[in-house]
C-alpha cells in the first residue's frame, strides 16, 4: 500500500480542532515509533496515526450525515452519541479518498477507540497510539507505555483493562467491541495464548 502522509496531514489540518492537532500528531508520532520499535511498517502507522481522527471534531448532525451517505448501520449508542461514528467514518473515508482496501488497516482506524477481537497487529498499534501518545496523562501511563514498547499483545491486553476499569468507574458505555475484545483476550489467556 502506497501512503501518502502529506495529503493525510492535509486533511488533518483541514479538520481537527488545534487542540485535537497536538493529539493526531500524538499519535502519529507514537504509532511510528511503536512500529520501528516493534519490526513494523513506519509510514503505515504514521499514516493510520494521523488518520484515526480526523472526524472527531465533526458536529453530530454531519456525522449522522456523513454515515447516511456512507451507508453505515448505526448502533443505538451510535444513535444517542454519534460522536462514536468518528472512526469508523475515518475508516471509509480512507476507503474512498485514499483507496486503501486493507481491511486490517481499515479496522484499525474503525474501532480504535473500542478495541476489536479480530485485531491485526496494527490495530492493536494504533489503540495503544491513542491512548499513550505523549499528551495522555492519567495514571500508570507511563508504566503501560513501558509495557506496549516491550510486548504490543501485553500492552493492548493492559490498555483496554485499563479503559474499561475507568468506563466502569464512571458510568460510561462499554461499546459491544471492547466487550468482545475483552472476552476473547480472556479465552486466549486461559488456553495460554498470551
Amino acid at each position: 500500500m502506497i501512503v501518502d502522509i502529506d495529503e493525510i496531514k492535509n486533511v488533518v489540518n483541514l479538520l481537527v480542532s488545534k487542540d485535537r492537532l497536538l493529539h493526531v500528531e500524538g499519535t502519529a508520532k507514537f504509532a511510528k515509533t511503536l512500529a520501528r520499535v516493534h519490526g513494523l511498517d513506519e509510514n503505515i502507522a504514521e499514516f493510520i496515526g494521523y488518520a484515526h481522527d480526523i472526524f472527531r471534531d465533526i458536529n453530530q448532525r454531519k456525522l449522522l450525515k456523513l454515515a447516511r451517505g456512507y451507508n453505515l448501520s448505526l448502533t443505538d449508542e451510535e444513535k444517542l452519541h454519534p460522536i462514536l461514528l468518528h472512526g469508523k467514518l475515518a475508516a471509509e473515508f480512507l476507503r474512498f479518498r485514499f483507496n486503501v482496501d486493507d481491511e486490517e488497516l481499515l479496522d484499525a482506524v474503525r474501532y480504535h477507540t473500542s478495541g476489536y477481537k479480530n485485531f491485526g497487529i496494527y490495530g492493536k498499534l494504533l489503540f495503544l497510539a491513542d491512548s499513550l501518545e505523549e499528551t495522555r496523562n492519567y495514571p500508570n501511563v507511563n508504566k503501560l507505555r513501558e509495557i506496549a514498547f516491550k510486548d504490543i499483545e501485553m500492552g493492548y491486553f493492559e490498555v483496554l483493562r485499563n479503559k474499561l476499569i475507568y468506563a466502569i468507574e464512571r458510568n460510561l458505555f462499554i461499546l459491544k467491541e471492547s466487550i468482545e475484545s475483552w472476552n476473547e483476550l480472556i479465552r486466549k489467556r486461559k488456553g495460554g495464548s498470551i
